[in-house]
């Protein structure tokens, strides 16, 4: 993208500020897991925390872990409590989606949606009690968050039922490319 993607505006917001804002209507704490302590943060609302990934370049499994030790030590969250977790680079992404996603969590220890063939780990609901096997993961290598469904009790929702929501799939969006920024400049009518 040739700069930071958190710091891209949008719509007037960065896509990091838009994210927390989302969150913020529907979620509390919200939790940015930053890159690492010398990461420039674009501005956030007061509201949300900043913390940093002490392996900043081993993949979102390892962030998705250090929110949730934060949630539970910080917050007292226990293995019951569930977390949203997505990425800076989700702007389609709504509340009522995220909603949507809580409301299907029932018995189960995550919710990750697919989405034209692939699962969405980083539009997805995570209880705590997944540390366990996240950290039995990231023991073996792995850093991928979508083998977190294949060790737990995970709810992949139907891509139809998600499709009632949200027509086009667009909470399942991210801007990889410039492309895709492109796209969303245009979307946004920026």
């Amino acid at each position: 993208m040739g700069k930071p993607k958190e710091s891209l505006t949008l719509g007037g917001k960065t896509l990091l500020g838009r994210a927390v804002e989302t969150l913020l209507h529907c979620t509390w704490p919200v939790v940015v897991v930053a890159r690492g302590g010398d990461q420039q943060m674009p501005p956030l609302p007061p509201e949300a925390e900043v913390i940093h990934d002490d392996s900043p370049d081993a993949g979102p499994l390892l962030a998705i872990a250090k929110g949730m030790r934060h949630l539970r030590h910080t917050h007292g969250f226990h293995d019951l409590d569930a977390l949203f977790v997505t990425g800076c680079d989700s702007p389609y992404l709504t509340a009522a989606v995220v909603g949507w996603l809580r409301d299907q969590l029932g018995l189960h220890q995550c919710v990750v949606p697919r989405g034209n063939g692939f699962l969405q780990p980083l539009c997805a609901i995570y209880r705590l009690n997944c540390l366990p096997e996240i950290d039995a993961l990231l023991l073996c290598g792995i850093v991928t968050p979508r083998t977190i469904v294949e060790q737990t009790k995970a709810l992949v929702p139907l891509e139809s039922a998600l499709r009632k929501f949200d027509p086009e799939l667009h909470c399942l969006n991210n801007l990889n490319t410039p492309e895709d920024f492109a796209q969303a400049l245009r979307d946004f009518g920026a």
